[in-house]
């Protein structure tokens, strides 16, 4: 009989308990001084500020209409993006010859393309890989020292075109490597991506 009475005893208890704990329908609320806000809760924001640039410019290209899209050019040792008004319809070869023409001047003269103005090449599309495919060797007119950020300047705007993931580059029609952003050479053939070229992009 007594272990049957310690049972309500113990249920009355913990309802207490918990009606203590509970959320109070009205009456005054106190206020807790930051002071006593634990774990930094209180603490601003500390996501990371974008760390790129967009500025719209119109591309020296003429067109009746335009359009924006992404392109990245050298400042110093890194690159920046920025977002070129270019003649509407556009295209691949379009970005790439806007990417060619760089900035209007004296719009950035700090900002500038790597890349000579006697580039050609062919942009061909498939499955998501575009291929550059020069006419000749164009690494040789860019200095040595130059050629990562070169590469980096036409990896990064194109692969921030839509439908477009990996990049390839041959002359001729063949194979060849190119630089990737940490230094390393990608073989002949190898596709390269955003992600092999971002930590060049200026913090």
């Amino acid at each position: 009989m007594k272990n049957m009475c310690l049972i309500p005893f113990k249920v009355c208890l913990l309802c207490t308990v918990l009606a203590s704990c509970a959320v109070p329908k009205s009456g005054a609320v106190d206020e807790i001084s930051t002071n006593d806000i634990p774990f930094g809760l209180n603490s601003p924001e500390t996501s990371a500020p974008a760390t790129t640039t967009t500025v719209v410019l119109t591309s020296p290209l003429t067109g009746s209409t335009f359009e924006q899209a992404d392109f990245y050019f050298v400042d110093g040792s890194s690159l920046e993006r920025v977002r070129l008004e270019i003649p509407s319809p556009t295209d691949l070869q379009g970005v790439f010859a806007a990417l060619i023409a760089g900035l209007p001047d004296p719009a950035h003269t700090k900002i500038k393309t790597l890349l000579p103005v006697d580039f050609v090449a062919v942009i061909d599309v498939e499955g998501g890989v575009a291929n550059v495919n020069a006419k000749r060797v164009y690494l040789d007119s860019i200095k040595p020292n130059e050629q990562r950020l070169a590469i980096a300047q036409i990896v990064l705007t194109l692969t921030s075109q839509p439908g477009i993931g990996q990049v390839t580059f041959s002359v001729g029609g063949k194979a060849i490597g190119v630089p990737r952003g940490r230094g390393d050479i990608a073989g002949a053939g190898t596709p390269v991506t955003f992600d092999d070229y971002k930590m060049l992009i200026s913090k």
